[in-house]
């Protein structure tokens, strides 16, 4: 059976998702993406469904005509005695609850309405929709009459907040028969099934039973694992329990290694030291959902270590950041303060996820909580480990989907997350590759099925990489031969006159398909050099198009805003604020990075780029780590412009003289260490005149190509005199082609455009003409 509920979702500026059941607001969770948190609520949403928890699968729990609207007002807090205006921005929901709950799809919202405000579990009826502005600002000044500053940061808007849908697939609970075991019950085939149990008081509220949900193969379980297994089981099981602080980056299987314990948990037999063990899990997100008064979370948490003080229980914490991130500070107290004395005197087992970045921030934020938790690192697989790994962990994800998985699917994924995922632990970036290669297999027509399911080789590995990054398959697959010359060909035909730059594009991409590149730098760094308006910018443009597919996966920045004194700040950010640059590279890490005009940037802007090009990464004010090794970083900058005397079609200055000029210009400027850490410093060359007239005549064409064009079934056609007169007129020395673009709307698209609407009975067919000024461009109607 199915059962729809509605979600209302919280995007953090620092990162991560926060998703709360609308129908029952104390079950929320936080995770790192909205798929996370959907599948966390999931699971619980099943839990309560199958055994019809307070009769929730009658209940409603979806509203088709509910309507998001958001509200701004200014409030005044206290602060240091003082009265400040802060303004704020709620998000409000209506729901529909008279004659007008059931109105026609598209018509205007105007009956009776709960209104509820989620951020501050606000819920009110209101008769007359047209008193909302009014009935909304008494009640949110109420609620927050005169409360302290901290109390608005807390329930400040952060990100963008949503409703979202979430269909939860369930089996009802049926009573168990006399002949099989308790805690079991007997399905329609007469085969004993595992029937998840109530969770006990204090417990029930914000946590998951993980030894109970293993007996019903709800949990994955963790493989190679065995030393770090014992290590845990001796620490929790010893005569004054240890709390244990898993420690590793995401995806090495930190989740994976709680859930075998879980597992080991509900099967051990007699004499086993987990013999009579309980695991249970929970997040700062559970334990303060639905929280309105102070107090209310204290309570939870003493209810919740009581119940599990009187057991023999450990408690499993999905994310210690985000744990400590939940509790803001109130009457001095905080999550971290309340479990400390309990986790150092043993009297509570904790089992704590964090990554590196994380444990740091935790160390100087909460001390003593970090002192009294034993870690516990856990390394990232080999690529033989992780192969091994995948061949046990696979065979959940292929009969989940209904397909399986061939071993050169495996390997495929194995050396694709190595040779462009360094920073995505073994083995969760392979398994989260497969699961996306069946999840996509699965999706097509005729998938396969039960008798017979599909089997995925590499070929299905390779095109679900080739989606989630952009990658050409021909750079992917070995089997595919990359053939130089064709890639030379498709970057000059974006870009003209700059063969060497080119060239060296050209080399990149041989480098990347021979996996002989450092994995953890960039996939190359560049310093473009030269003259504004000769196709610096462009050649970026035309290998992200060549290496992507799409050429908004280039990051682009203009350093000249970024020369104040203190402007690196705005690239990492500032006070726990995530940073532009960061920002940008962690949304799109597949891609290029191009910075103009770097020299004009402060000194500071070049000290982070030494970390970008040295190392491939960069941290945040977060303290999360960026990773730029999938990226192409490209820097321009017009440093020896000035005096090198641009002409076109100069002759008196070789190559090597001008290559010489620009690299001394740099060398000039930049220090020693930042120009040593770039892969190529590439001069760009003024545009010749036959350069000049080869990008005239393709941008006039381009132009003549458009949609206004082409829909009216017009013909334009032009002569090289048109060529010669637009290639004087657009090009200038000081800006290259930049003007030639503006040349072009004037003296050809302008004219044609009234030409083309002066009339419905205009000519099928125009020429572009120089008239005897021999600068003006005019449209003519031929015949």
């Amino acid at each position: 059976m199915e059962k729809k509920f509605q979600l209302f979702v919280r995007r953090h500026l620092g990162g991560g998702v926060t998703a709360q059941v609308l129908a029952r607001p104390h079950l929320a969770s936080f995770a790192e993406d909205l798929g996370s948190a959907r599948a966390d609520l999931s699971l619980a949403l099943e839990r309560l469904l199958a055994r019809d928890d307070q009769g929730l699968t009658r209940e409603t729990t979806f509203w088709p005509g509910l309507e998001l609207r958001r509200v701004d007002l200014v409030l005044r807090a206290k602060q240091h005695r003082r009265l400040l205006p802060v303004p704020m921005r709620f998000t409000v929901l209506l729901r529909p609850t008279g004659p007008e709950a059931k109105r026609p799809k598209g018509e205007a919202l105007t009956g009776p309405v709960l209104v509820t405000v989620p951020r501050l579990g606000l819920e009110q009826h209101l008769e007359e929709l047209a008193d909302l502005d009014a009935f909304l600002e008494e009640h949110l000044r109420h609620a927050l009459f005169m409360c302290a500053f901290s109390r608005l940061r807390d329930v400040a808007y952060e990100g963008a907040e949503s409703v979202e849908s979430l269909l939860v697939s369930y089996r009802p609970a049926r009573k168990p028969d006399a002949r099989v075991g308790a805690g079991r019950e007997a399905d329609p085939s007469g085969k004993a099934t595992h029937r998840l149990r109530m969770l006990p008081p204090g417990l029930s509220e914000a946590c998951r039973w993980l030894d109970d949900e293993a007996s019903a193969g709800l949990l994955d379980r963790a493989f190679q694992r065995e030393r770090e297994l014992a290590q845990v089981v001796d620490l929790i099981t010893h005569a004054r329990r240890a709390s244990v602080l898993l420690v590793g980056p995401s995806g090495v299987g930190k989740t994976a290694l709680v859930h075998e314990l879980a597992h080991r948990i509900a099967h051990a037999e007699e004499g086993s030291p987990l013999r009579g063990m309980e695991l249970f899990s929970t997040s700062g997100a559970r334990i303060v959902a639905g929280m309105r008064y102070l107090g209310e979370w204290q309570a939870r948490m003493q209810g919740m270590t009581q119940a599990l003080r009187a057991r023999r229980a450990a408690l499993h914490l999905e994310s210690l950041t985000e744990f400590l991130a939940s509790f803001g500070a109130a009457m001095g107290l905080d999550g971290a303060s309340w479990l400390q004395p309990l986790v150092a005197s043993g009297e509570l087992c904790l089992l704590v996820e964090t990554t590196a970045e994380d444990l740091g921030r935790a160390e100087r934020s909460h001390p003593g909580l970090v002192q009294a938790l034993r870690a516990l690192v856990l390394q990232p697989f080999t690529a033989d480990a992780a192969w091994q790994c995948l061949q046990a962990s696979s065979q959940r994800i292929a009969r989940a989907h209904k397909v399986r998985f061939h071993e050169s699917a495996l390997w495929t994924a194995v050396d694709l997350c190595e040779r462009f995922q360094p920073d995505g632990a073994m083995p969760g970036a392979a398994l989260g590759l497969l699961r996306s290669a069946a999840a996509e297999e699965a999706s097509q027509e005729g998938a396969g099925s039960k008798a017979s399911p599909r089997v995925l080789r590499s070929d299905a590995t390779l095109r679900a990489f080739t989606r989630r990054t952009g990658y050409p398959r021909t750079l992917l697959d070995p089997s595919i031969p990359l053939d130089p010359d064709a890639v030379l060909t498709a970057l000059r035909e974006r870009v003209l006159g700059q063969d060497e730059a080119l060239t060296l594009l050209r080399d990149l991409v041989v480098t990347l398909k021979s996996a002989l590149g450092d994995p953890r730098k960039p996939l190359g760094s560049f310093l473009f050099l030269g003259p504004t308006g000769v196709g610096k910018t462009e050649s970026a443009l035309a290998l992200t198009h060549w290496l992507f597919g799409d050429e908004r996966k280039l990051v682009r920045l203009d350093m000249a805003e970024y020369a104040a004194p203190g402007s690196a700040s705005r690239l990492v950010g500032l006070y726990g604020n995530e940073g532009l640059l960061c920002r940008r590279v962690r949304e799109e890490p597949y891609g290029v990075v191009l910075l103009d005009e770097v020299e004009k940037a402060d000194q500071g802007v070049h000290d982070l780029l030494l970390q970008v090009l040295g190392e491939g990464r960069l941290t945040d004010a977060t303290g999360r780590t960026v990773s730029f090794c999938n990226t192409v970083v490209v820097l321009t900058s017009n440093l020896g412009a000035e005096g090198e005397g641009r002409a076109f079609g100069f002759g008196e200055r070789t190559e090597r003289s001008l290559d010489q000029h620009y690299r001394a210009a740099a060398g000039a400027f930049f220090r020693p260490e930042f120009l040593n850490r770039l892969d190529h410093l590439v001069p760009f060359r003024p545009l010749g005149t036959d350069t000049v007239r080869a990008i005239t005549r393709r941008a006039l064409t381009q132009a003549l190509a458009r949609e206004g064009v082409q829909r009216r079934g017009v013909t334009v056609t032009f002569d090289e005199p048109v060529v010669d007169a637009l290639a004087a007129q657009g090009m200038d020395p000081r800006y290259g082609a930049r003007p030639l673009k503006r040349v072009i709307e004037q003296r050809v698209i302008a004219p044609l455009a009234w030409a083309l609407t002066a009339a419905s009975d205009a000519p099928r067919a125009y020429r572009v003409v120089v008239t005897d000024a021999g600068v003006a461009v005019r449209v003519v109607a031929e015949g």
